[in-house]
């Protein structure tokens, strides 16, 4: 989880929608390996780029493209300890909601004049998190990070472990 991100924070726009269930414990989650070159590459980075990211009790990998950079990783705080987080001006939303029916959250953050957006899903002990930063695409314009990154979420949610 980008430190920035989650030490900027205050003003709450939230809808509490998420189910409350239980999941798995994923703190063994790798999320540098959840997804195929193929599919990093369908969704607009370069395989190659990888870097690990490793800071703040987050552990995971991030990749670089036109019109995204975007970062998988498994964070040492659960999405109930997100919840009760204050929040700082920087933030754009910050919701409640679910990723394929996993409980999760996704909040927005101005930077540099786009939006960062980071969405995660309960892990149990953990939370694992997308987040996407919007970088210029050849024709100019910006995507929307939010949607994109719970686009992500969606495609790498069912390999994540469920209780039995």
């Amino acid at each position: 989880m980008r430190a920035a991100l989650v030490v900027a924070a205050v003003g709450m726009l939230g809808v509490a929608c998420a189910p409350q269930g239980v999941v798995a414990d994923a703190r063994t989650v790798d999320m540098c390996t959840i997804l195929t070159d193929a599919e990093l590459s369908k969704l607009g980075v370069r395989p190659d780029t990888r870097e690990t990211v490793d800071q703040f009790g987050s552990v995971g990998c991030e990749w670089v493209g036109k019109p995204v950079r975007f970062s998988l990783e498994r964070d040492k705080e659960t999405v109930a300890s997100y919840r009760t987080r204050p929040r700082g001006p920087s933030f754009i939303t910050f919701t409640e909601n679910a990723v394929n029916g996993r409980a999760g959250l996704t909040f927005a953050v101005d930077r540099d004049g786009g939006t960062d957006c980071e969405q995660l899903m309960d892990g149990g002990s953990v939370s694992l998190v997308v987040h996407v930063a919007s970088t210029l695409s050849p024709d100019g314009h910006r995507i929307d990070s939010c949607p994109e990154a719970l686009r992500i979420a969606q495609l790498i949610e069912p390999r994540l472990p469920r209780a039995s």
